[in-house]
């Protein structure tokens, strides 16, 4: 009997242990089960508020952390279950309402059963341990490879924060947090409330903080490890600073901390509120999924991406989110654009007023037509199944124009109605919308339908004839527009005089329907150059006519203006996409007017366009290959020219040197690179960085240069760091070698989600690096597996695995058979994840749009192509 009652207690304990803990467990990588759908946020939203969080976190252990929560919640109707978000945690104790119970837990959701909840006031307590995350969600472990030192960040976007603790994991269910954590004693500790205590504990320290402000879970925060910290204080708000301590000394902490001193006090103004959380902490941490992550009184920054001075631009956005993205919350997914929108917006012109320096790239590149702004979003997993950035960028431009039609006083007012009418809650477009038209009485509900809710970009032409040297009629034609809406722009008209491109005219204009007369640009002098949208006050793609076209192609560098030369370039570039005008009219104008650039973000611009325009031409192979040689090579001549002639301006040096990198392609060039690299040679004001010397290597065995091997091998000795060995692993893969290709693509196919994370690092770096696009036959020979193996890889893998692999590895030929071939992927019946068939659209257009640009230089005769300007 007792052996009988021993066994059935050993069967018990198992059966409890096997039903608490989760299949697969912690071995679970990118793609868990964080996503919470629409219907349930709404379901649960209509039945719960007024909650609260009381959590205590053990972190003083590797691999897992323990903790206990009390949640206390009003719930509405008590006839049905309730679930609670809890992602991969094992469960020791669940009272609900002071009675335990047998967790219902299936490793995701925690459901309560009705029978112990009551209308009103709930109390749930979760006793638990979790394993910490070493992705880009959750609570993140990083162990500093330099001196082993142990650090925890938090990354809770979209519905992650289910990773720390049990939660009603939706954006739309703010509540405050009472914090306490244990942490080794030589740690600091940070999250969304003040520190209220500090109490030794043993070779502990337990950190008590105070009650937060209601706050969505995913703007929760939790920083802690041995930090190296700064503090500064500005309006009152005390200002903290993290970093690793390995990467203390290359931190500028004062000038870091004055900029957002500097920034606080311009936002509080212009803004028309003071800082809402009492004090702000920033935090230099090793990766993100994106450059940084504003929660709620503290933002995280990813040392991956920040530049080697001071991030002003991103501390100026991630400090406006704390207004326009935590004081007011989206009441879902499909309204983060708003946020962060509008806090780049408000940023980007802190930066222009405070530091003189307007940041404009997120307004340029409209060349593929993003879709609506606004989208639905099923599930939170939805929200990074897709490239955000054009139809964010549409999203700001389209706020822009919306400020100057509104003009910039009337625009912010707008702006400190809406924070001050839904502080600390949750608000979407309409109310945004509401509040500016409140402050302006003009109503605005039908442009932000068109504006943020319409696909498609506006095309706007100038049409116009001139009888002697005056305009006779001038006419705004608007393609694809909306016919209610009214837009407003600048037209800007230039004249050609002795010494170039000299501005005649500005005219604000508003513009409705198909065609709009400008009648007060009658008997105005005839422009040689016509702009349509003047200091990109609009969300438009601008159509060049015939002569301003012609006059940019030959003078745009006479241009005074940095922004407008800029701004043409972009539209010259456009036409040669939609196969309007022939690239090689494009690269004949880069060949004359770019050597007199002065301006670095101006020659940034082009030569990242003339490196796409390099890729088509290696698709376009073997077809237009007499050209593409010329080409590359006459780039590379001005390249490495005004690399040498430009010695006193370094910035400018720097730029051409490293488009002389990318364009070196010649037997010749890459004798010079070669040279360089071993010293024999050198280039009087360039010096050969780590990561310079690896884009060396990497280009020699790409264009397989004779002894590139023996150089790669030879710098893989001398930089033995990690971020050397990634980039001799590029390196070696980018050699057109068919049997070192094969072997990564096979381990490749075989790649599944449950796979080593940093297998899936390396295979994301191998991805970018397998077939580069002058491999062209090297691809192919793969090419129908990929295609036939698509579905399969896209059910195994995960959501970060087939981003790469869409980007990276679907065949492209730019020529009809492959589209077609991609074409076909669209009909399978087995269909494939959101991630998958954005990649497949992404690249079924980048192929429309080669074989459109080999079609426009088909039509014109290659000895027509300005060789003059090639040699």
């Amino acid at each position: 009997m007792r052996l009988f009652s021993l066994c059935a207690s050993l069967f018990l304990c198992l059966l409890i242990g096997a039903c608490q803990s989760t299949s697969p467990g912690s071995q679970q990588t990118v793609e868990k089960s964080f996503g919470i759908s629409a219907s349930v946020a709404k379901q649960r939203a209509s039945r719960v508020s007024q909650v609260s969080y009381q959590l205590h976190l053990d972190l003083t252990q590797a691999r897992r952390f323990k903790g206990e929560a009390l949640i206390q919640f009003e719930l509405t109707g008590s006839e049905q279950a309730i679930s609670l978000d809890l992602e991969q945690a094992l469960i020791s104790q669940l009272l609900i309402n002071g009675q335990k119970l047998y967790p219902n837990y299936d490793g995701h959701r925690l459901v309560i059963p009705a029978s112990l909840l009551q209308g009103g006031s709930n109390q749930i307590k979760v006793d638990f341990s979790s394993p910490y995350s070493h992705e880009d969600q959750g609570l993140i472990e990083f162990i500093d490879p330099q001196d082993g030192l142990r650090y925890l960040y938090s990354h809770f976007l979209p519905s992650s924060a289910q990773t720390l603790a049990p939660q009603f994991d939706q954006p739309d269910l703010r509540a405050s947090y009472q914090l306490s954590v244990l942490a080794p004693s030589d740690w600091q500790v940070a999250s969304a409330a003040k520190v209220l205590s500090r109490q030794p504990m043993g070779e502990s320290r337990l950190w008590q903080f105070m009650v937060s402000k209601p706050v969505s879970p995913h703007n929760f925060s939790l920083l802690a490890g041995p930090y190296q910290t700064w503090q500064s204080q500005a309006e009152g708000v005390a200002l903290n600073l993290f970093a690793r301590q390995s990467q203390a000394q290359s931190i500028d902490a004062e000038a870091w901390l004055s900029q957002t001193g500097q920034a606080l006090s311009h936002y509080q103004q212009r803004l028309g509120s003071q800082y809402p959380f009492g004090h702000y902490t920033q935090a230099i941490v090793p990766h993100l999924p994106s450059e940084f992550r504003a929660s709620q009184a503290q933002t995280s920054f990813s040392e991956e991406t920040l530049p080697r001075v001071t991030p002003r631009r991103a501390i100026l956005r991630a400090l406006a989110e704390q207004w326009l993205g935590n004081l007011v919350t989206l009441k879902w997914w499909d309204q983060l654009w708003l946020n962060q929108s509008l806090a780049y917006l408000v940023a980007d012109d802190a930066e222009a007023q405070l530091f003189g320096q307007a940041h404009t790239g997120s307004q340029t590149s409209f060349i593929r037509s993003p879709e609506q702004v606004q989208q639905q979003i099923a599930n939170s997993l939805e929200l990074f199944s897709q490239d955000r950035t054009p139809s964010q960028n549409k999203a700001i431009a389209q706020l822009n124009q919306l400020k100057f039609m509104l003009g910039d006083a009337s625009f912010y007012q707008g702006i400190g109605q809406y924070l001050e009418r839904f502080a600390l809650q949750n608000a979407d477009l309409n109310d945004f919308i509401q509040s500016l038209e409140h402050v302006t009485k003009q109503p605005l509900s039908q442009w932000s339908q068109t504006a943020f809710k319409r696909a498609g970009i506006i095309r706007l032409e100038a049409e116009f004839s001139c009888r002697g040297d005056r305009i006779s009629r001038f006419n705004l034609i608007q393609h694809n527009g909306d016919a209610e809406s009214i837009q407003r722009v600048k037209v800007g008209l230039f004249t050609l005089g002795h010494h170039g491109l000299h501005k005649n005219l500005v005219s604000e204009v508003n513009y409705q329907g198909e065609r709009t007369e400008v009648k007060r640009l009658k008997g105005v002098r005839c422009p040689d150059l016509v702009y349509t949208n003047y200091q990109n006050k609009a969300y438009v793609r601008v159509k060049l006519d015939s002569d301003s076209q012609e006059t940019a192609l030959l003078h745009l560098g006479s241009l005074e203006e940095a922004e407008l030369r800029r701004m043409l370039w972009q539209s010259l570039w456009e036409s040669v996409l939609i196969g309007e005008l022939p690239l090689p009219r494009f690269i004949g104008s880069a060949l004359v007017n770019l050597p007199t650039e002065t301006d670095p973000q101006v020659l940034l611009s082009v030569q990242e366009q003339l490196r796409e325009a390099k890729a088509l031409l290696e698709q376009m192979s073997p077809n237009q290959r007499r050209y593409s040689r010329q080409a590359l090579n006459a780039i590379a001549q001005m390249s490495l020219r005004l690399t040498i002639t430009n010695k006193a301006e370094p910035e400018l040096q720097s730029l051409w040197f490293d488009n002389y990198l990318h364009f070196a392609v010649s037997h010749q060039a890459k004798r010079h690179l070669a040279a360089l690299l071993e010293e024999r040679e050198s280039l009087p004001g360039i010096t050969l960085t780590p990561e310079r010397r690896w884009q060396i290597v990497t280009h020699l065995n790409r264009y397989d240069y004779p002894g590139s091997e023996r150089l790669l091998l030879k710098e893989k000795q001398h930089d033995n760091s990690p971020e050397g060995e990634q980039a001799a692993l590029g390196a070696l893969v980018a050699r057109p070698s068919a049997k070192e290709k094969r072997q990564w693509f096979e381990r490749i196919q075989a790649h599944t989600k449950e796979g080593d994370p940093q297998l899936l690092e390396k295979l994301t770096l191998v991805m970018h690096h397998l077939y580069p696009s002058e491999q062209k036959a090297l691809s192919q020979a793969s090419a129908e597996q990929r295609l036939t193996e698509l579905a399969s890889l896209d059910r195994r893998n995960s959501q970060r695995f087939m981003q790469s692999y869409t980007a990276n590895l679907l065949p492209r030929s730019c020529n009809y058979a492959s589209l077609v071939r991609l074409q076909a992927l669209l009909t399978q019946p087995e269909g494939f994840s959101p991630t998958t068939l954005r990649g497949i659209n992404q690249t079924i257009a980048a192929e429309q749009e080669c074989i459109r640009v080999q079609e426009a230089m088909q039509q014109r005769p290659e000895s027509t192509a300005q060789p003059d300007r090639l040699n």
